[in-house]
C-alpha cells in the first residue's frame, strides 16, 4: 500500500499546501460558499491546509462572539471539523515574526505572514485586503479553489 505522499510523487503532482487565515476559517464554518468547500477539500486531502495556534484562537473568539450566539457543544461541533481539515502548527516566537513588521501596516496580521513564509505554504487564502495586495502569493477562496480544482 502507498503512502498518498508515495501517490504525489510517482504522479508528478504535488498537493497545495494553503495557509488559511482566520477570516477563511470562520466563513467556511458558519457558511455555505467557497471557504466551506476548501474546508471540505482539505478534509479529504485534496490540498494541505495548514494555520497556527494563533490562527485558531481567533477563530474561536469569533465563534464566542455575540454575533454567531453558538454554545459551547455547537463549538467544540465546528472545532473538530477544523482540526479533521487543518494541520495546526505552533506560533511563532517574537523574534521570527520581527522582520515582518514593516511590511504590513496592520500590525495584528504580522503573525499570519510570518507564519506562511516560515511554513512554506505555497498560497495564502484570505479575505484580508492588505494581505491580499501586498503579498504576491496571498489569493481569496476562489482563486484558491481554481487553483485546487483546476478550473
Amino acid at each position: 500500500m502507498t503512502s498518498s505522499r508515495e501517490n504525489e510523487q510517482s504522479s508528478g503532482k504535488k498537493r497545495l499546501s494553503v495557509f488559511v487565515d482566520a477570516n477563511t476559517i470562520v466563513s467556511g464554518l458558519v457558511f455555505e460558499g467557497n471557504e466551506a468547500l476548501l474546508l471540505k477539500l482539505g478534509a479529504i486531502g485534496a490540498c494541505r491546509l495548514v494555520a497556527t495556534r494563533h490562527v485558531i484562537d481567533e477563530v474561536v473568539a469569533v465563534l464566542r462572539s455575540k454575533e454567531f450566539r453558538l454554545n459551547q457543544d455547537e463549538i467544540s461541533s465546528l472545532l473538530s471539523i477544523v482540526y479533521g481539515s487543518i494541520t495546526v502548527h505552533e506560533d511563532l516566537k517574537l523574534h521570527e515574526m520581527l522582520k515582518y513588521f514593516p511590511k504590513l501596516n496592520d500590525k495584528k496580521d504580522v503573525h499570519v505572514l510570518a507564519a506562511f513564509e516560515k511554513l512554506k505554504a505555497d498560497i495564502l487564502v484570505t479575505g484580508d485586503k492588505e494581505l491580499l495586495r501586498r503579498v504576491p502569493r496571498a489569493k481569496t477562496s476562489r482563486q484558491t479553489l481554481e487553483m485546487i480544482l483546476g478550473g
